[in-house]
């Protein structure tokens, strides 16, 4: 038996390689995953709704491109059997990459915003299906809360840092809530925030 030591706190994700692999939908949810705990591949895929054979190509690129890696393997019925993990808990993008000025940055900034947009999407239909499922299969129907809106305002400038302060300590204080402690109840829960000047094109 193999183990590996503990995840770093965060990795900066620095070339457009890694970040396109990263940008997957798919292997955006395996990372989520694995950032939570150990799992095979087989778990993953339970965990999915997917066959284990669909996520090996995805498992190795990512395990490629320094995002997860071996935390443990072991032999069961002499057949070597791997725990993977995101290589950190948190994942930060190089400012370099996020220029708008060049056509390659507008180009990261685009599968950035589809990646975002198309992981939430999957994983919340996700939900609503397993759910679904589960009380088909005679699982007790339980309140689950969730939001989904899009607002727009024209808000004052001077306004404008309020707002950022209290998303960013709406954010700290949701991933401090984060806990391994089954002493309570608790759930898996998503939070995907999109904050930005709306612009439009002006006719001048």
């Amino acid at each position: 038996m193999i183990k590996k030591n503990v995840p770093t706190e965060t990795f900066t994700i620095g070339d457009l390689d890694t970040l396109r692999v990263v940008a997957d939908p798919l292997r955006n949810q395996i990372v989520e995953l694995l950032i939570m705990e150990p799992l095979t591949v087989k778990q993953v895929a339970e965990r999915l709704g997917l066959a284990p054979s669909k996520l090996y190509y995805h498992i190795g690129l990512l395990e490629k491109h320094g995002i997860i890696e071996v935390a443990e393997t072991r032999m069961v019925a002499n057949l070597q059997e791997k725990d993977y993990r995101a290589v950190a808990h948190t994942f930060h993008i190089a400012p370099e990459l996020l220029s708008f000025g060049t056509s390659a940055g507008r180009d990261t900034i685009s599968s950035l915003i589809i990646s975002t947009m198309d992981t939430t999407r999957e994983d919340f239909l996700r939900t609503v299906q397993a759910r679904a499922l589960s009380i088909d299969q005679g699982k007790p129907e339980q309140l689950r809360r969730a939001v989904l809106t899009r607002e727009t305002a024209r808000v004052p400038e001077s306004r404008l840092p309020e707002f950022i302060e209290r998303l960013e300590t709406l954010i700290k204080d949701f991933g401090a809530a984060n806990s391994d402690d089954d002493s309570e109840p608790h759930h898996n829960y998503a939070f995907t925030i999109a904050f930005y000047p709306s612009l439009y094109f002006s006719e001048e």
